[in-house]
């Protein structure tokens, strides 16, 4: 039985680094595409189409003609709901990272691994709730943009019962190492 535990363990582990490569590459990925969509809208380069009645645009995939991102051409859609989804989702994807560097470590209940789950469930409670409140304050939001805050709500909720266990984990821990 030890060794299965073990076993799984350092498959938890392995599972954790590869996951936590991943993320980190998601989060760099959501972040070129802001930084490239923020460019490319302030500075209205040729990678910019514009519809003839002046509602839509398009950003071409660079140094190509292929659409890669739609969206309607007002400045309140652009600022509010098009470039903040991108920032938001390269946050989440580096704090994810961190959730999974917590299950990489040697040592599971560590401070330092009960504080990024911490961030992670606060941050999933607020950021997105806060933004589909903005959103909806300036303009209608989608039944999909409710769903996918109540997905992080709920993800939220999971990484606090996480925490919570970690937190007693730590704890037990932290006595196990005083009586030794």
């Amino acid at each position: 039985m030890q060794i299965l535990i073990i076993n799984n363990m350092n498959n938890v582990k392995l599972l954790s680094k590869i996951l936590l490569v991943i993320s980190r590459l998601l989060s760099l990925l959501y972040f070129l595409i802001f930084t490239y969509a923020l460019i490319t809208l302030v500075g209205r380069s040729g990678a910019l189409n514009i519809s003839k009645d002046g509602k839509f645009f398009e950003i071409l995939i660079p140094l190509t003609r292929i659409p890669f991102l739609l969206g309607f051409y007002n400045q309140q859609y652009i600022w509010l709901e098009f470039l903040p989804i991108f920032l938001l989702y390269a946050l989440f994807f580096l704090l994810l990272s961190y959730i999974f560097y917590v299950f990489a470590q040697d040592k599971l209940f560590t401070y330092k691994g009960y504080n990024y789950l911490r961030i992670f469930y606060v941050a999933n409670f607020t950021v997105p709730l806060f933004m589909l409140l903005l959103t909806e304050f300036l303009a209608e939001a989608s039944f999909d943009s409710w769903a996918l805050v109540g997905m992080h709500i709920l993800l939220g909720i999971f990484i606090y019962f996480m925490a919570a266990i970690f937190n007693q984990g730590l704890k037990l821990q932290n006595e196990q190492d005083l009586i030794i």
